[in-house]
């Protein structure tokens, strides 16, 4: 069986406090949108910021289930603020609160950064190839960089045709992940007895001192709490 149909899931109860916030919210505006439906400008804005309210909190929810490995705990917590950054750049936006002079280019560049984190974290999430997911965090890092630099210098130093084919091509490993994914999941679905497996390593910090009381487990080095599912 692969490992993505025995995943480690982390102990995110945090997280899912955290995302029920978001979804009442979320529904109060809607709801608002609704019983306030004679202003159209206003209904348009309620209902962008419902919209942004549940790409911001997806963004920050996919970044925290699928980072890993701890050299990388800074540019997990970067992506992070800048998806949170982006968010409530566009809710002021939306609501007609203009930003300072000069503010544009370094949110967007905080855009590009928050996407950048949310699909490498979400490659990471459902990837288990190591090849395949350093390739799509490779391709996604290099689109990152050069939309970065069209934002501070506005001209193209690459040819068309040739981002066109470095697209595809980023495109081709994401569905690839994508298949490994769905395979897997029916590779685990159709196992009939699964056999137990003993955890032996964090999936946070790779460490072995584990603290496995079923069917939690504890890493003794980083804190780090995630249980089994088969």
């Amino acid at each position: 069986m692969s490992r993505i149909a025995w995943r480690l899931i982390p102990d995110k109860s945090v997280i899912k406090r955290l995302l029920k916030w978001f979804v009442i919210i979320n529904a109060v505006l809607a709801a608002l949108g609704i019983v306030v439906g004679g202003n159209a400008e206003f209904v348009g804005r309620v209902h962008g910021s419902s919209f942004l309210l549940v790409v911001s909190a997806a963004g920050l929810a996919s970044i925290e289930l699928g980072k890993t490995g701890d050299r990388l705990k800074v540019a997990w917590f970067v992506g992070s603020v800048c998806v949170l950054v982006t968010g409530i750049s566009l809710l002021a936006l939306t609501w007609g609160a203009p930003l300072p002079d000069g503010a544009g280019k370094p949110v967007g560049t905080a855009a590009v950064i928050g996407v950048v984190a949310t699909y490498c974290a979400l490659i990471s999430l459902i990837c288990s190839r190591n090849l395949l997911r350093t390739i799509c965090w490779s391709g996604a890092l290099l689109h990152g960089l050069y939309v970065t630099f069209l934002i501070w210098f506005e001209i193209t130093p690459f040819p068309g045709r040739i981002l066109a084919l470095f697209a595809v091509a980023q495109s081709a490993c994401s569905l690839l992940a994508v298949i490994e994914f769905i395979g897997s999941r029916r590779t685990g679905s159709l196992e009939s007895e699964p056999s137990e497996r003993v955890v032996k390593f964090c999936p946070y910090c790779g460490a072995a001192d584990l603290n496995v009381r079923p069917p939690l487990s504890e890493c003794r080095k980083c804190e780090g709490k995630f249980q089994t599912f088969s």
